[in-house]
């Protein structure tokens, strides 16, 4: 009889896990749907001459309090949430360092821009990290704030330390036009643009004068 009991036993409880994987408890709602957001913008238009010099674009670090796919925003001085159901579709570390990528080639002021996925024999590497990325609600208002560090680096150069050509911060405030998360997203889109194009021309232009 034991054995059958045991059979008894095992088959109750693979139909209980079932039943809870499921979700079909009495009164259980159907799964929440979770909406994703991603930065959208055209490529900047940045002027100046082509450059016949490589460039490689680094991947971008980010502060821990936005190292997640979370909408962070912030409110009341130092408290911090996100909400559950709207997220980004990526870390934004892999956003800012796949539109740079995308802006840097885009722009066409440069002999060749690659990606740290396909190491290459660049002379300059962008580098860099997300300093904030966030939403600030302050006085009634919603706004966009986007922060960004970024070093440029000559290769060629023999000493370690000759190496940095430029190390500069960048931030960048856009308005939200609702409440919405995909205005935010908007918001951030804009900012994202913004510093994008000011990244660039800073970019080219150290680089025309370091490779005189």
């Amino acid at each position: 009889m034991f054995p059958v009991r045991l059979r008894h036993v095992s088959v109750l409880l693979l139909w209980a896990c079932s039943v809870f994987l499921s979700g079909c408890f009495p009164g259980a709602g159907p799964p929440y749907m979770v909406d994703q957001y991603m930065l959208e913008y055209a490529p900047p238009e940045v002027a100046g001459p082509r450059l016949d010099q490589t460039v490689e674009i680094g991947r971008f670090s980010v502060a821990q309090a936005y190292n997640s796919t979370a909408m962070v925003y912030r409110a009341d001085g130092y408290r911090v949430a996100a909400p559950h159901y709207h997220r980004w579709r990526t870390n934004p570390g892999d956003m800012v360092t796949d539109y740079l990528l995308r802006d840097f080639r885009a722009s066409g002021l440069f002999r060749a821009v690659f990606s740290y996925r396909r190491p290459e024999e660049a002379r300059f590497t962008v580098e860099g990290g997300i300093e904030e990325f966030l939403e600030l609600r302050e006085g009634g208002g919603r706004k966009a704030v986007l922060g960004l560090e970024v070093t440029l680096l000559d290769r060629s150069k023999p000493e370690v330390s000759e190496r940095v050509v430029f190390q500069k911060r960048y931030r960048a405030e856009e308005a939200a036009i609702d409440q919405s998360s995909e205005a935010l997203a908007r918001a951030m889109s804009q900012a994202m643009a913004a510093l994008s194009a000011e990244i660039i021309g800073d970019v080219h232009r150290a680089v025309r004068m370091g490779a005189r």
